[in-house]
């Protein structure tokens, strides 16, 4: 019921916004391009109570399959591992699941030449935590982090902090696969002192699950990119990417954002130079 008046909320804006994308139309030769999405991502991507792909990454792939003429999307959704397993093993061509990418991944996979989105990476915290208020005071005050899946470059994010500042650690653990709300609830009832996740999230679930949960200053923003797998058709990738770019200084990638997150990413300091790139530090 949630994720359905969430889907109503600022879908006027919505509609108004890529009301201009005009479909074109599809050659009669175009190749179906196998997409992947998460299908309990929620708010990036998740199969509505309507059995809909929705989310900012299903209705962003919905609007750039409009845009192709040489190409048309088959949708699937499927959990994280299963979208993993099933891109390495070539049943899915393209993967977005607001994917950071990481050293481990460029080996592995292709990847998009232009973001598909931007994570604006916190601390997420409750509301009477006072003494967290950057990655230092996790590890100086020895503080419990909800543990992240190592597919995650979340993980990453924290792994980095660690290696670079070996005298005072995060105390980084594994996990498996865990949603938003799960790692949101793990936080708020004290299990755990923090969680490391982007805000978007947090704003589109704080108040509908009654969390008692505040946000740090920003930790870091960071490129999202699809994944392809490994011997994706460039062409493919090149137009998908020219897609992309044209949706954010349109405003599309904007609008969404602020459907889907509750905030405009791309208008927040330095979105302007986030770029997809390879220094994994």
């Amino acid at each position: 019921m949630f994720k359905n008046k969430v889907l109503m909320i600022g879908s006027l804006l919505l509609a108004m916004q890529v009301a201009v994308v005009q479909a074109v139309e599809k050659s009669p030769n175009a190749e179906t391009v196998e997409v992947v999405v998460n299908a309990n991502g929620f708010p990036f991507s998740f199969v509505d109570d309507n059995n809909n792909i929705t989310g900012y990454d299903g209705e962003l792939l919905k609007v750039i399959d409009q845009k192709l003429a040489n190409y048309k999307f088959h949708f699937n959704a499927v959990s994280r591992d299963a979208m993993i397993i099933g891109l390495s093993t070539g049943a899915y061509t393209l993967a977005a699941d607001h994917f950071y990418l990481t050293k481990e991944r460029a080996a592995q996979y292709a990847y998009s030449g232009q973001p598909s989105g931007i994570s604006d990476l916190r601390l997420i915290i409750r509301n009477n935590e006072n003494d967290i208020h950057t990655l230092g005071d996790l590890a100086s005050g020895k503080k419990k982090l909800v543990p992240i899946h190592t597919s995650d470059a979340r993980y990453t994010v924290i792994d980095n902090y660690n290696k670079k500042h070996p005298g005072q650690q995060i105390n980084l653990q594994p996990n498996g696969e865990q949603s938003a709300a799960d790692i949101f609830k793990a936080v708020a009832s004290g299990e755990y002192d923090a969680a490391i996740y982007p805000i978007g999230a947090l704003l589109a679930l704080n108040k509908a699950l009654n969390l008692n949960l505040k946000a740090s200053g920003s930790v870091g923003l960071f490129p999202n990119v699809y994944l392809y797998k490994k011997n994706a058709d460039p062409k493919l990738i090149e137009a998908i990417d020219h897609e992309l770019e044209a949706l954010k200084k349109d405003g599309t990638l904007a609008a969404l954002s602020r459907k889907w997150y509750d905030e405009d990413v791309y208008g927040l300091p330095g979105a302007e130079s986030v770029k997809v790139n390879t220094d994994w530090e």
